[in-house]
This record gives structure tokens, sequence and C-alpha cells, in this order.
């Protein structure tokens, strides 16, 4: 009996493991456009980025395989969700969706905090499976943050975004949050290097500057947690980003899209690297029509939806174009008789290109330490964020915990992983 009761003791403890582990804070934190090599360029500058480099020490440093395409929302909302491009919907910064005969643009707010955007497929942001599991999450202009999924959002918000926001503001902000004992997630967004790199290009000492600023803010950031009892030596920090940036120059390497096809047959969805186009009603053009006419084209690749390359997961999904296009990787569509200008620096481009990825770095209790650079994938941030949390019935995901564990000191048990798989496969729905 005695023997019993000490197993039973034994097997408790051991499933506590990990609820011990969740008692600590997960603080992320995403710099748009902030390049896998950005760190090292801004070493060799003279620049300082002691603070990225306390991270990388005290945890690992890693280059971040993202997701296609490499544009600013659908890759925020894939960290968020876990879930390839097709499979959240979010399928780009703007695009039509023809079931509800509805444009989604980035620029305006009104329109893209609608709740039919976010809520394809059943996804959902990490902020709401931490509530769903009993916690509390805090978000700063993270994109979807703003709007009731399924009738829920994090607890805490700041509304619609607002670029006038200072960084050291932002991370006030978000302390002030976190600080509270009931909240364990904080995450926020910050539009730099991503606009530098737009207006200069990646190779420009704005870039750099905007890459000391982002380490201001890491460096506000720690010690300000040494400051708060309640946070020092409790929080595990995760700093990324959506996506990389290439050089271009707007004015020698622009495709105009009326010398391809006429603007009038179609409608499109565009940013400057990438053209979903869909014929118009009534108008004499074809698919197939408008597919020969770009491939005609150097520079640039159509496919037909259904043959969009599958490493891109990018085909299985209404909301993609019939007719997808994709530009050389530093080439620009213009869609309006104003040319670009000032934009030096692109997005949007192959995932499988190096200059598209971001970096991370990472550090905290649970945080396992590397000295040797590592490769992450993207979709597996919810996973991690999970595991960091002890929230064991995840949503239905394209990330994988087995990717994520290792990078964890103290891996959740075997109960944990399986239930968490059956969840994250769809095996048991939430």
């Amino acid at each position: 009996m005695l023997k019993y009761i000490l197993l039973c003791i034994v097997l408790h403890l051991v499933g506590l493991i990990h609820i011990i582990q969740s008692a600590n804070k997960v603080i992320f934190i995403s710099f748009d456009g902030f390049r896998y090599d950005y760190l090292d360029m801004a070493e060799k500058d003279g620049r300082n980025i002691s603070a990225f480099k306390a991270l990388r020490e005290q945890g690992f440093q890693a280059d971040v395989q993202n997701v296609m395409i490499t544009l600013t929302f659908p890759s925020h909302f894939a960290m968020a969700t876990g879930r390839t491009v097709e499979n959240h919907g979010l399928v780009g910064n703007n695009f039509y969706d023809p079931k509800s005969k509805k444009v989604y643009s980035y620029k305006d707010n009104a329109k893209n905090m609608q709740p039919e955007w976010f809520e394809y497929g059943d996804s959902e942001p990490i902020w709401m499976t931490n509530e769903r599991h009993g916690g509390r999450s805090c978000v700063f202009q993270w994109v979807g943050s703003e709007t009731r999924i399924r009738n829920q959002m994090a607890f805490a918000t700041a509304g619609v975004y607002n670029g006038a926001y200072k960084l050291r503001f932002r991370i006030d902000r978000l302390l002030d949050w976190i600080s509270d004992p009931e909240f364990n997630l904080a995450m926020l967004y910050f539009n730099e290097p991503d606009s530098s790199g737009h207006s200069y290009g990646p190779n420009s000492t704005q870039v750099m500057d905007a890459v000391e600023l982002a380490n201001d803010g890491v460096s506000y950031l720690l010690q300000k947690i040494d400051q708060i009892p309640e946070l020092k030596d409790k929080v595990n920090i995760i700093i990324s980003s959506d996506h990389g940036m290439a050089y271009t120059n707007c004015e020698t390497q622009t495709l105009k899209l009326k010398s391809i096809v006429s603007p009038g047959d179609v409608r499109y969805d565009s940013s400057p690297a990438t053209l979903g186009l869909w014929p118009k009603e009534g108008k004499n053009v074809t698919l197939q029509q408008i597919l020969d006419r770009f491939n005609d084209k150097e520079h640039i690749t159509a496919y037909l939806r259904e043959k969009i390359p599958d490493r891109y997961h990018y085909k299985n999904n209404y909301r993609i174009a019939p007719v997808f296009a994709f530009a050389d990787q530093g080439w620009l569509v213009g869609v309006k008789d104003t040319p670009y200008t000032n934009l030096y620096g692109m997005h949007g481009y192959d995932n499988a290109n190096p200059e598209m990825h971001p970096f991370m770095v990472a550090a905290g209790p649970d945080i396992k330490q590397f000295k040797e650079r590592q490769l992450f994938y993207q979709i597996d941030i919810y996973p991690l964020i999970c595991a960091l949390l002890g929230l064991d019935k995840p949503n239905k995901i394209d990330g994988l915990i087995d990717r994520a564990t290792p990078f964890l000191k103290n891996p959740p048990n075997e109960t944990f992983l399986t239930q968490f798989r059956k969840y994250a496969s769809g095996t048991f729905s939430t």
C-alpha cells in the first residue's frame, strides 16, 4: 500500500513539472522586417546591439523559416495562430473575398477589424488559446488583436493601430499589463526596421539606425524587468519578425500592369512584389490568357492557383486569386499610372530566398541555451509559447510541438505532448 501511495505521489509530481514551469510569463515582440542577418551587419558596422547579444548569449539566436507569402499581415497572423497562410485565411495585406465580395485592405481600419477576415478555418490566435486555458493576455497592436474573433479578444489591447506610438511607450504599456499577477502572456508589434528598409533599402544607414532603436527598446525592457519584482527572473522573452527585406530600385526594376493586361479587364490584389488577378465579369479575357500574358514577360512568374508550388502552402484557399503572379526578387509590379517613389526595399518574394528570412532571439528561465545559431520555423512559435505556458489544448495548427520542445530547458512530459498533438492535429477539437 505504501509503495502504491509513493508511486502516486511521484506520478503526481511528474505531472506538476510542467505546471510549475508554466508559472513563468512570456513576452513576445515582433520587429517588422528584421532580416536574419541584420544583427551581423550592425555588429560589423560598430552599432550597439548589446541587448540582443545579451539575450542570444543567455538563450539562442535563430534564422527563421517563414511562411509564404512574405508579407506583414499574413506572416504576423501565422505567428499568432501557428498556421500556414492558406489555412489561416488572411492571404495578403490586400485581397478580395469572392464569397462576401468584400475587399480586405490593411490601410482600412474600419473594415479590416471585421471578424470575418480572421475567422476562416476556425483559426485561433495564441492570445485566445491562453485565455481559454485560464490565462490572461495583453496585446499591443498585433495583427488581429483589435478584432473580436468569435466574439473574443485579448483581455487587454491597445486598440486600433497607431504608428505614432514610440517604442519605449509601447514597452511601458506592456509592462504595466504583464506586471499584474493575472497576466501571463504579452505581445507587442513595432514597425521598424521595416519602414526604413522600404524607404532606404536593407543596406542603408537608416536600417542600421532602426536596428539600434530596436536594441534600445530591448535594453529598456530588460532594465525594467530587473526592477520589477513580479517579473525579475520570471519572464521568457521571444523576439522575432515577420519577414526579411531585399534591395530593389523602383526607378529601374518596375513592371507596369498595363503593359501586360488591361487594368480594366481584371480585379487585382497587389503588393509591389505579388499580384493576384480575377477576370472582371463581362470582360472578354480568360484565366489562361492572363496567365500567358504574364509568363511572356521576364522578371515575373504567374500560376493558376491550383498550380502554385506545394511548398508555398499557398493555394488551397478560395481567397487566393485564380491567377497569382510573383515578381522575381528585387522587382516590383506597378498597378497605377503614378510610379513608385522612394521604394528601395521590398519583401513578398519567395520564402526560400535568404533575404526573406527573419531573425529570432529568445532567452528566459525556461529557454535552453545554444551557442550555435539555430533554425526555427515561424509556425512553431505558437507551440513554443504553448509549451512555455503549459497550454496543452491548442487549436488545430500546422506548427509542430516536437520541433519547439528542443528549445526548452525542461520539455513537457509525454502526457502533455500526447494530448497536445491530438488537439494540434485536429483529432481532438477545442
